[in-house]
């Protein structure tokens, strides 16, 4: 059974505490401790590595499969193995077909928008009812407006 978190993990004597119940490490124990040091650029790719494996290990409990207990209904732990590393074929296979997809995706979307203007819609109102074009007239005001000079303003009168 374990024992309980307020149970001291060192026996001292009575009246005797250790290190004022703060435990330091030093700088040349570090190595000791942890391949690399907090922060650095070493650290940050070790530690995206652990992100890739997470990443794995949500998709095999339910994002590809539900791997739960007995998922794999064999006895032996060598059958259990090689059934794992059937899944995991399958899990990489689907990983590389949606990394496909993506880029094959952003590929036609790069494509399709190559600064090109869309083309005018066929069939509306303006075209079945054989009317003009109303944004040429529009256009044409608003180019008669801003070509034209303002008009002098006159002062207001005065009111006594």
């Amino acid at each position: 059974m374990r024992r309980s978190r307020t149970t001291p993990l060192v026996d001292l004597p009575p009246g005797a505490t250790c290190c004022n119940g703060i435990v330091t490490a030093s700088a040349e124990e570090l190595p000791h401790r942890q391949s690399f040091f907090p922060g650095t650029t070493a650290w940050r790719i070790s530690y995206n590595r652990r992100q890739v494996v997470e990443g794995v290990n949500a998709m095999l409990k339910g994002g590809f499969v539900d791997i739960q207990h007995k998922f794999f209904r064999v006895f032996g732990l060598t059958k259990t193995k090689l059934l794992l590393a059937f899944t995991l074929v399958g899990c990489n296979l689907e990983a590389i077909r949606s990394f496909l997809a993506k880029k094959a995706a952003k590929a036609v979307a790069a494509a399709k928008d190559s600064g090109k203007r869309k083309k005018r819609r066929k069939g509306t109102w303006t075209q079945i009812l054989g009317s003009p074009d109303p944004s040429s007239d529009i256009r044409r005001d608003l180019a008669a407006r801003l070509l034209r000079p303002d008009p002098p303003r006159r002062p207001a009168p005065l009111v006594a």
